[in-house]
């Protein structure tokens, strides 16, 4: 659009339309471009921007399932899942001397003391060996000891809601966006799917107003391009804001075809009237 209103500016298209040309050739020489640039941003709003970010939380959820714990000897308040651990001494990766507390595990409070332990991240799922020690277990009404040889405590770290979200297997991606409908659909993916919807769409839909913002007559109109393409582009994007939030599915159908509609009128009205 703001190519044809360069050429407007500078008579050129006054030239093209003595010669006979008429603004639907215009319009034959921008559908394709519409066209290959709707369907690019439908590529990227459906497949790619999924992928990537179940590629990100994937990427995510690897690095926290890999991280090693660091745990220091002598110092207080480090946690290892629900329990706070503490160990006297530290020497190729074997603690002696620990102590662990916990309020959430086990249902009750729980102390534990132990002359040795170990580490391991079996893939995310932190195994913490205990050796030759004692375990009390305290309720409201009775406090209970355990003398154990040898005991194993297993603690999963808990990951944010959005990284425990359906990752993507292969291509599946069908089965991410089949949870915006159906008889129970997921509200925020059904806002997901129309905001990709329309904004793969908005060229398509604007084909006629690049004509309409773009073909001018220099005498008498001035050059206003950049306005009318900000106003353009902030009242589409509001649209879809307010339908994505209120009528998805509905809003996904309607929005582009009143859009594309209204473009046609006006395009009728201003610009095939006088050219």
């Amino acid at each position: 659009m703001i190519g044809l209103a360069r050429l407007s500016y500078d008579h050129e298209l006054l030239v093209f339309f003595s010669l006979g040309i008429a603004p639907k050739e215009l319009v034959k020489a921008l559908l394709p471009l519409c066209v290959v640039v709707s369907a690019i941003l439908l590529v990227f709003s459906l497949i790619l921007v999924p992928a990537s970010k179940s590629a990100y939380y994937s990427f995510l959820r690897d690095k926290k399932e890999r991280v090693d714990v660091n745990i220091q000897a002598g110092e207080f308040g480090q946690k290892l899942g629900d329990w706070l651990v503490y160990v006297g001494k530290s020497h190729n990766g074997v603690f002696s001397d620990l102590v662990l507390f916990s309020h959430k595990s086990l249902v009750t409070e729980s102390f534990i003391i132990a002359k040795e332990g170990r580490i391991r991240n079996q893939q995310g799922l932190f195994e913490l060996e205990l050796d030759h020690g004692n375990a009390y277990f305290a309720t409201k009404d009775q406090v209970r000891k355990v003398h154990f040889k040898e005991l194993i405590l297993k603690n999963r770290p808990v990951f944010s809601s959005r990284s425990n979200s359906a990752y993507l297997h292969g291509h599946d991606y069908i089965g991410y966006w089949k949870k915006a409908f159906g008889a129970h659909p997921d509200q925020n993916q059904q806002r997901r799917f129309t905001q990709a919807i329309l904004v793969a769409l908005f060229p398509l839909a604007s084909l006629f107003l690049i004509p309409l913002f773009g073909v001018a007559n220099p005498r008498y109109a001035k050059n206003l391009s950049y306005v009318y393409v900000l106003v353009a582009v902030g009242l589409y994007f509001l649209s879809m804001h307010v339908v994505s939030q209120d009528a998805p599915l509905v809003g996904t159908i309607t929005l582009p075809i009143v859009w594309f509609v209204g473009a046609y009128a006006l395009y009728r009205r201003v610009v095939v009237r006088f050219y």
